[in-house]
């Protein structure tokens, strides 16, 4: 088993290519590439009989395809280990004969059988790579706390004499930048959005409209932010934009009087809050505190402890430590790799959200036939020559199909499917 990281694939493609110390493949393109390399190597494998990476199950009916379903490998019907081949449906089948078709996301299957095993190939994985921490200049007061962050807008405090906290925001470009829109004692509950700056207070919702200038107080009101960035307020189970356009009421909704922040996706439909002790997803509390939280993407990215989180949609949790003090969420951007300040050796910092993916390759042949794909997108993006590129391609692919005989050879893919 070799184990590399995109990183490690990216370097070694960009010296195939001559570009080592050249800016010229840019992050985004350098990421498309990889992932639309990765994903014709992978189709490769499949043709040339790979098996490295089958997935199997066993059913009895029929029922929606595995939710990382790529590709059909066989159908065959178990019988105490031993398979006899269903073969695809033919036009002129009846329901009653043994046979199986794939149909709207499905595996249909026919003749009723007991015992189905299946194979198939799964989705090609997403890889990714985080671009290179980025240092920025904020132009603040003496004294100033950074609290949250949207896009290029900083939220910031400074105490007054008599050690009240001032809000106030810092817009890297000029066009938000407002000051002493807030007094309050309370900060730890006070946040930026696109639109809006928000504060949980005792006295209810303060809301600042940054486009207007103008403070709200909504008495017994909870906020909630879309993945776009669109804020709303909930009263009672009921949401309601601020331009008073009544929603449909939201029953799921299992709102705590300690919850103070949600975030959800466009539709409404999934959800993640924070409380004084946990994040919860729909209602279901997932017992990880954390200060941010942001969705993105069917994710909930959060910061904790000075910890970056991602938890799935399958409630999967994983952490990167030693974020440094995380400010907060600047947005999940797939074209940039970037997703949150910090600050770290009294500098602020805009980061990466991504990881550096881990490849378990099974053998090095894989890491090698990548390399040379990559290199030669990267040299087609240049205009030039690819002739030596290939051929080099073209031995290593002849050297990895010829070892396919004596380890995981076989014959051509889906031979029962009816053509």
């Amino acid at each position: 088993m070799e184990t590399y990281k995109v990183s490690d694939l990216f370097r070694r493609a960009k010296q195939l290519a001559d570009l080592e110390g050249s800016d010229f493949i840019t992050w985004n393109e350098a990421v498309n590439c990889i992932n639309e390399s990765y994903i014709g190597l992978f189709q490769k494998l499949i043709a040339m009989g790979d098996n490295s990476y089958v997935k199997d199950y066993h059913t009895t009916k029929s029922e929606p395809l595995p939710s990382d379903f790529w590709q059909l490998k066989g159908v065959y019907l178990w019988n105490n280990g031993n398979l006899e081949t269903i073969n695809r449906r033919a036009d002129n089948n009846g329901i009653h004969h043994l046979s199986y078709e794939l149909k709207n996301g499905n595996l249909e299957l026919y003749g009723s059988p007991n015992d189905v095993y299946v194979q198939y190939y799964p989705k090609p994985m997403t890889l990714t790579m985080p671009p290179l921490d980025k240092e920025i200049n904020l132009n603040l007061p003496e004294g100033a706390v950074l609290l949250d962050c949207y896009a290029h807008t900083f939220l910031y405090t400074v105490q007054d004499e008599e050690q009240n906290y001032i809000l106030n925001i810092y817009d890297l470009d000029g066009l938000k930048t407002a000051t002493n829109i807030l007094t309050t004692w309370e900060t730890d509950r006070t946040f930026i959005t696109r639109d809006f700056v928000y504060s949980i207070t005792s006295s209810g919702l303060a809301v600042y409209d940054i486009a207007l200038g103008a403070m709200s107080i909504f008495e017994n009101a909870l906020p909630l932010v879309t993945e776009s960035g669109d804020f709303y307020i909930i009263y009672d189970g009921y949401i309601n934009e601020l331009i008073d356009t009544e929603l449909e009421p939201l029953t799921e909704f299992n709102i705590e009087d300690n919850g103070y922040l949600y975030i959800s996706d466009d539709d409404l439909s999934d959800f993640y809050s924070l409380t004084d002790t946990s994040i919860n997803h729909n209602g279901t509390s997932l017992e990880q505190k954390a200060d941010k939280i942001i969705y993105s993407d069917n994710k909930c990215y959060y910061i904790a402890f000075n910890k970056l989180g991602v938890i799935d949609e399958e409630e999967n949790k994983t952490i990167r430590n030693s974020i440094g003090a995380g400010i907060g969420f600047i947005s999940i951007n797939s074209n940039t790799g970037y997703g949150y300040a910090t600050k770290k050796y009294n500098k602020v910092w805009v980061c990466p959200y991504c990881e550096d993916t881990l490849l378990n390759f099974p053998n090095s042949f894989y890491y090698q036939i990548l390399s040379y794909m990559l290199a030669i997108a990267f040299r087609c993006k240049q205009n030039a020559d690819v002739t030596l590129l290939s051929s080099q391609l073209a031995k290593a692919e002849e050297t990895f199909n010829e070892s396919l005989g004596s380890d995981s050879f076989q014959f051509t893919r889906m031979g029962n499917v009816y053509r």
